[in-house]
């Protein structure tokens, strides 16, 4: 599969473009890093406000949540990758499968402990580039 067509396949929240499949592919190696980097902020701060707020089970749940949900991330862009097995968009389709599932994950985090249903302000701001 041609470079542009694979650039065109990928989500817009990964504007990566490049000469070859390899430059594509680390443009989107870097745009997982980061989105990583922003994930493991807004986790940690999710179980420093559980910490701070003696909510036990609640954290122990988070955790339990997180270890589920990287073992899906993992499993589902895997998945991904199989299915484009046959071309060189695999590794792009796989890396901006991991890219959204991370940036939704950590929306989740944000709005599910990191802002309060009353007026208080969110411990974190909202993510970037996000719904």
């Amino acid at each position: 599969m041609s470079i542009i067509i694979a650039t065109l396949l990928l989500t817009a929240a990964d504007p990566c473009s490049g000469s070859t499949t390899r430059d594509v592919e680390q443009c989107l190696a870097v745009n997982l890093a980061r989105a990583d980097a922003v994930l493991n902020r807004y986790y940690t701060a999710a179980v420093a406000r559980l910490t701070r707020d003696q909510e036990l089970t609640a954290l122990a749940k988070l955790r339990t949540s997180e270890r589920e949900w990287i073992a899906y991330r993992d499993t589902e862009c895997d998945a991904v990758y199989e299915n484009w097995k046959g071309g060189t968009i695999r590794g792009a389709v796989s890396l901006s499968c991991r890219t959204a599932l991370t940036k939704a994950r950590t929306m989740a985090i944000w709005q599910n402990w990191l802002t309060y249903a009353d007026t208080t302000p969110p411990i974190l701001p909202k993510p970037q580039g996000e719904r």
